[in-house]
């Protein structure tokens, strides 16, 4: 009998990363996939990019809507315990085998919860990382504590989560998921992305995307003008050109992307877009000089261009990091300077990238089919702890 895995998706982020998971699950002649699209995914204001997973070939077996009007905790605070609610009638309406979600967002407190409450094996994806400069680090180390399976980027990683009392067949080393698009995306040429985005990328060109860090609202404001002064000067010292993407829904977002509508605004070399899509965001991550912010994407997958990033503020702390990366502080000063050695960065030189070697999504798939195979669901369901050494 096939087995159902039954994939939540929130965000444009996660469904990067997710999507050649959703796919060889589809080919799977074992498996079948069912696919849950919640949150940001079915937000005008944040792009719709449910369209975006239909077009990639995937049927939607459930949509949960979600109150992202406001992004301030309070409300998002409430949209959780809808989605949780919700999330239970749809695990009983499709009995999936099992569940898989990714990352450290705090939609899968609501996702997972549910999953816990209806007795349904979960797996999560990117446990053991940390982000210390975000409530992030406390909902994937909770989310690791709910869930069933374990796929993680690296040794490292796997350690810290059988350190948290997880049983050692529970967890399986893939390798990051969003790097499989190095090899399994298709791409478009420097022409086509040119186009498609009004700049003429023969001149050098940042990606940047900045969200707020979670434990610092307080000082959203003051870093933003920062941001965007020493975004200013490089534009007239360097002629940097600029690809800026949403931040994720998250308290202060909106105060973020009024700042950069502001900032764009009646500039030459500037563009602000929703969300590129995995193509065109690859195809962005291939060209651009560099990338700005504070975004998981310059740890994890920029290394894979050895493309520098400018790393701002606290958001990242502790994650592994590649040669690549420049950490900086928060002043104009200092992004500044960084956004000058990165220019000087140089590409020829070898970058290892410590988050896997894009062949995740095969990992995943036989591993789960694999356990579902050998273990029952009380077998899978009954979690042991285990000691650490």
């Amino acid at each position: 009998m096939k087995r159902k895995i039954c994939v939540v998706t929130a965000t444009r982020a996660d469904y990067g990363l997710l999507r050649w998971i959703m796919q060889d699950i589809k080919d799977h002649p074992d498996l079948v996939l069912q696919t849950v699209v919640t949150g940001g995914h079915l937000s005008q204001k944040h792009g719709m990019t449910v369209q975006e997973i239909l077009r990639d070939g995937f049927s939607v077996d459930a949509q949960i809507q979600m109150d992202l009007e406001s992004a301030d905790a309070t409300s998002l605070a409430a949209s959780v315990g809808d989605l949780f609610s919700a999330m239970a009638v749809v695990l009983n309406d499709l009995q999936p085998d099992l569940v898989v979600i990714l990352g450290d967002r705090y939609e899968l407190l609501g996702i997972a919860s549910a999953c816990v409450l209806m007795t349904v094996p979960l797996a999560h994806i990117a446990g053991g990382e940390i982000t210390e400069g975000a409530i992030d680090e406390q909902i994937r180390h909770a989310v690791t504590k709910m869930a069933h399976l374990h796929f993680v980027a690296n040794d490292t990683f796997g350690a810290r989560v059988r350190q948290l009392g997880e049983e050692p067949w529970r967890v399986c080393v893939s390798g990051e998921p969003g790097l499989d698009n190095l090899y399994r995306e298709d791409k478009l040429t420097s022409d086509e992305l040119s186009d498609d985005l009004g700049l003429d990328l023969s001149h050098p060109t940042a990606l940047v995307t900045f969200h707020p860090v979670t434990l610092e609202l307080d000082q959203l404001k003051k870093q933003l003008i920062a941001v965007c002064k020493a975004m200013d000067i490089a534009q007239d010292r360097y002629g940097l050109q600029y690809v800026i993407t949403y931040p994720g829904v998250d308290p202060g977002s909106d105060h973020i992307v009024d700042m950069w509508h502001r900032f764009v605004e009646q500039h030459e070399g500037r563009r602000l877009v929703s969300s590129l899509g995995q193509k065109r965001y690859f195809s962005a991550l291939r060209e651009a000089v560099m990338m700005i912010g504070n975004s998981s994407s310059g740890i994890i997958e920029a290394p894979s261009f050895n493309l520098p990033v400018v790393n701002i503020g606290t958001r990242q702390d502790g994650r592994l990091r590649a040669v690549n990366v420049i950490d900086v502080g928060e002043s104009q000063e200092e992004i500044l300077g960084a956004i000058a050695d990165a220019l000087a960065y140089d590409r020829s030189k070898d970058c290892d990238n410590p988050y896997g070697d894009g062949r995740s999504a095969q990992r995943v798939v036989a591993f789960i089919d694999q356990v579902l195979r050998e273990r029952r669901r009380d077998k899978l369901l009954r979690k042991k702890f285990v000691d650490f050494d």
